[in-house]
């Protein structure tokens, strides 16, 4: 592979993404619920309907947008994910009739964009696919530099009779990318899980926001609405529309 596109993801990693260790949904359905508001909702990279599925369940009337259609057929699969109604495309520019009361893109899929022009076109898309009084809702983790030694890292996370499981990455602070392939080593040959990520600060998030027409709501460190402060580790942002 020598390029990275948001379609990459999904036919390398729609066997494996419900098994990794994600922390559970119930947090960010209940507080996406109590900001649904009274019109339809919108998930960008919907993926395996970790979050989507729990919400509708809840009443909240939700559409869905996402890169890979192998990632989505998952979702098919699964109790209540054939109901929902999903898009294939890219989360930077999409088109629809629909208006929207609340739009949310989380666990980082917003790092999935490659350049920053590319993210500031998600928060236009966004921001013109929103209701008036409507949010934008953004799960990104806050970057580490300190986690990296000469601009790369290794880790071992699993090791089992019959598998090993690495993560390998490199970093470029001045690009802000960080490429990183998750590998696990079977008696039966190597399988490569990459993902490639252009991360941002939250104050960045501010001035896309800012650019795109919203403001800055809420700012939280996770989900169960403590504070972000200089020991977050994630940044749940609420951007709003002007009514």
């Amino acid at each position: 592979m020598t390029e990275w596109k948001p379609e990459t993801y999904g036919p390398r990693w729609k066997n494996v993404y419900d098994h990794i260790d994600w922390p559970q949904p119930e947090g960010a359905v209940e507080f996406l619920a109590k900001r649904a508001g009274s019109g339809r909702a919108l998930e960008l990279a919907i993926g395996t309907g970790r979050v989507a599925i729990p919400l509708a369940r809840l009443g909240v009337p939700l559409d869905g947008l996402d890169a890979s259609p192998e990632i989505v057929e998952v979702m098919r699969g699964k109790p209540g994910g054939e109901s929902i109604e999903v898009s294939i495309g890219n989360i930077a520019d999409f088109t629809s009739e629909r208006r929207y009361s609340l739009i949310f893109l989380l666990l980082n899929s917003l790092y999935a964009l490659q350049t920053q022009e590319e993210q500031i076109q998600c928060f236009e898309s966004v921001a013109a696919h929103l209701e008036p009084g409507g949010l934008f809702v953004v799960e990104t983790f806050v970057p580490d530099p300190t986690r990296f030694h000469f601009n790369g890292r290794a880790h071992v996370y699993d090791v089992g009779l019959d598998h090993v499981r690495i993560e390998a990455d490199t970093f470029d602070r001045a690009t802000q990318h960080i490429k990183e392939n998750h590998i696990e080593i079977r008696e039966d040959g190597i399988r490569l899980y990459p993902a490639f990520l252009r991360y941002t600060w939250p104050s960045e998030l501010d001035l896309m926001a800012r650019i795109a027409g919203l403001e800055l709501s809420e700012r939280w460190g996770d989900w169960g609405n403590v504070p972000y402060d200089t020991y977050s580790e994630n940044h749940i942002g609420v951007y709003r529309k002007a009514s």
